[in-house]
């Protein structure tokens, strides 16, 4: 998961960067290149709530406040 979400952040920061300088060479590039960063950041919320999720359910099953 760690691996995946490093691979996201990465794809998403190039695709930022791509974005920027395609808008000083073609427009319609730069605007799948948009596209395509938007949907990299849509994918890493998704990894990160799932991680959360996770690690919530990890917590509960190991909580020993009821003693």
């Amino acid at each position: 998961m760690k691996r995946l979400k490093q691979i996201l952040l990465l794809a998403a920061t190039g695709g930022q960067l791509l974005g920027i300088a395609m808008l000083f060479i073609n427009i319609k590039a730069a605007i799948m290149f948009y596209i395509l960063y938007a949907l990299l950041i849509i994918a890493l919320f998704i990894v990160l709530i799932a991680e959360r999720k996770k690690e919530k359910e990890e917590e509960e099953k190991n909580d020993y406040s009821d003693y």
